[in-house]
């Protein structure tokens, strides 16, 4: 009997539907086998009086018979490997039937005894069938789930869709140069096979991403009909709904009453509530063992504190890795709450990998800085803890851009928004990306490190902290200062801690009274007193004394000398030391300190009254003081 291509295996298939169906009927007891009558009805050619389906079956036992070598010889000589034929609309087409009725008899297989072995051939036929769907419109982390139901849909439609006639599908026999049509419609429907204009999979003829979005729609018009071709089950995407893995016994699951059959955004209730069930187990677990981590952690030291923390996003991630890979792959979710549950599971697992990437960095440097080369309040130990800051941020936010890819959000339209809004983003945080660049051009100069006391402008204090934005500053008078970097980073910044020795240097002043005899004495016991300290250090030219100045009301006289500490506190002291000497040394002497004094001379300047002075001088005038007067000026008044 010839047969086309995408008709070759069906026979085989059939038989093999038949012979487990009967196989499994004998070996299950009445009253389960009754319970099942009721959920699930199989269905071969659809609807029929008995003879005609008994006739028929004799019939297709025999074909079958007769074409098991083909099936064998055909199974064989395709590879393993070899992927599924998509190079044209029939081709596409073809493959889907093929793979189908490979899943089809796997999972008949796999009813009459569940296995691991089982359920990993039908879920690996199931992948190479979701390839042949163009799921370009589907978020990544619900690909899986929206092509495994397309499947399921798309396979009820055609067998209730009359048979096509190969020679109109475009296939790969034309004209040499030429390529199969772009696009091919099923006839009377909107199934599209379509060709992939870019992308990794271009020029390949996949089932178009319309076609994806609108299966659901055409399952639930048609689902009704009868199958007019070859089937195991009349509602595929039915038993896909009710797939379950080893873990789960189809005696166990066929125990439940029918009102956990009951489905829930197209899930069915009991399975809806096992997810639900053991994602509050495991959320209540690792909620219990955060308290404990901060519990036993305030006794830890800080990177030991940060190790332990670091488990709680570990233990996160590896929740939803395994209700990923193992779990849910057995319940087998479906329909809107399975994407839902995707989605989730990917939320979890991106948000612990950034919290674990945040923590990472953090305990990097911590354990940096714990090693014996760094201290912990040296310079280089703030300066990696701003790389941590800024680091972890980094790396948070490109685990969140990657996981947001996941859900659906394009990483890179989500980078070109940020270049978008960047330059509003820029204005908003001038003032914090400034300080952020000013903190790192002040780690990078090493202007001071935290303890070290400066001057900065007209102010003065210790600097107790650097930080991405700002520094702390202690004020003599126990103030706490915040300086923003940028404004720190331009100020001219004067640094007390890095200097080697202080510097004394003063100008007293002499009475000018005192002699040129006396001020020489006082010079050489000045050297002397200076020179005598165990804190001045002496060389060539130092300590000096010199008089520099005849200032204008005394004889002013440097002292400089070179006093070997660091310590603003010990300066201070020997500075003391130093003035009371000289003090005492000008006491003991015939010279005094000259304080400021100015001498003002008073006098009267004439010019303003010399006419008045002559005319009251004058023979027959009468002087009368005028009274009522601010000034009290005398008036003349003549006769």
């Amino acid at each position: 009997m010839d047969m086309e291509p995408h008709q070759i295996g069906q026979p085989v298939a059939f038989a093999r539907v038949v012979c487990a169906r009967q196989a499994r009927r004998l070996a299950l007891p009445r009253g389960w086998r009754r319970r099942r009558s009721r959920r699930r009805r199989p269905m071969f050619f659809g609807r029929m009086p008995s003879s005609a389906g008994t006739e028929l079956l004799a019939r297709v036992l025999l074909t079958a018979l007769s074409l098991v070598l083909a099936g064998q010889t055909l199974a064989q000589d395709r590879h393993p490997l070899e992927p599924l034929d998509v190079s044209s609309p029939r081709a596409t087409y073809d493959s889907f039937v093929s793979v189908m009725r490979e899943i089809e008899a796997g999972y008949l297989s796999y009813r009459a005894s569940k296995s691991v072995d089982g359920e990993g051939d039908i879920r690996d036929a199931l992948v190479r069938a979701r390839a042949l769907f163009d799921l370009s419109d589907v978020p990544p982390a619900t690909q899986a789930e929206v092509g495994s139901a397309s499947v399921g849909y798309l396979f009820d439609v055609l067998v209730r869709l009359p048979l096509v006639d190969p020679g109109t599908i475009p296939g790969s026999d034309v004209a040499d140069g030429d390529e199969p049509a772009a696009l091919w419609h099923y006839p009377d429907t909107e199934i599209t096979i379509h060709r992939v204009e870019e992308g990794e999979r271009a020029g390949a003829y996949l089932f178009s991403p319309d076609t994806v979005a609108r299966l659901p729609l055409f399952h639930e018009l048609i689902i009704d009909l009868p199958p007019v071709r070859p089937t195991a089950y009349s509602n595929w995407r039915a038993e896909q709904v009710g797939f379950t893995g080893p873990l789960f016994p189809y005696d166990l699951i066929e125990a439940l009453p029918d009102s956990f059959e009951v489905q829930v955004l197209g899930t069915p209730v009991w399975k809806a509530a096992v997810v639900f069930l053991v994602w509050a187990g495991l959320l209540l677990v690792i909620l219990a063992w955060w308290r404990a981590v901060r519990r036993w952690g305030e006794a830890m030291q800080t990177h030991w504190r940060l190790a332990i923390k670091l488990t709680v996003p570990a233990f996160l991630c590896l929740a939803a890795l395994a209700m990923r890979s193992a779990f849910l792959p057995q319940v087998n979710l479906s329909g809107p709450f399975a994407e839902g549950v995707h989605i989730w599971d990917s939320i979890v697992l991106t948000a612990g990998l950034a919290w674990a990437a945040w923590l990472a960095i953090y305990l990097v440097v911590e354990a940096i800085v714990a090693s014996p080369t760094i201290r912990e309040d040296s310079y280089d130990a703030h300066l990696l803890y701003l790389l941590a800051r800024v680091g972890a941020f980094v790396a948070a936010a490109a685990v969140l851009v990657t996981g947001a890819s996941d859900l659906g959000i394009p990483s890179l339209g989500l980078v070109a928004g940020l270049s978008v809004g960047g330059l509003a983003f820029a204005l908003a945080a001038q003032s914090t990306v400034e300080n952020l660049f000013g903190g790192v051009s002040i780690f990078a100069d090493r202007p001071f490190r935290i303890g070290d006391f400066i001057r900065y402008g007209a102010m003065s204090g210790t600097v107790e902290r650097i930080g991405p934005r700002s520094s702390r500053i202690r004020g003599a008078d126990g103030s706490l200062t915040t300086v923003p970097n940028a404004d720190l980073a331009k100020l001219h910044v004067t640094n007390y801690a890095a200097r080697e020795k202080c510097l004394f240097n003063h100008v007293f002043g002499l009475s000018c009274k005192t002699t040129p005899a006396d001020l020489e004495a006082l010079l050489a016991q000045f050297r002397d007193h200076v020179a005598a300290h165990p804190m001045v250090e002496t060389g060539p030219g130092m300590p000096r004394v010199h008089v520099v100045a005849l200032g204008p009301s005394s004889i002013d006289v440097e002292i400089r000398a070179t006093v070997a500490t660091a310590d603003w506190g010990t300066f201070l002291n020997t500075q003391e030391e130093l003035i009371l000497g000289v003090m005492r040394l000008v006491d003991g002497s015939r010279a005094a300190l000259a304080l400021p004094s100015q001498t003002v001379y008073l006098g009267r300047d004439r010019g303003k009254y010399v006419a008045e002075d002559q005319a009251r001088a004058a023979p027959g005038s009468i002087s009368v003081i005028a009274t009522g007067v601010p000034d009290a000026r005398a008036s003349e008044v003549k006769p």
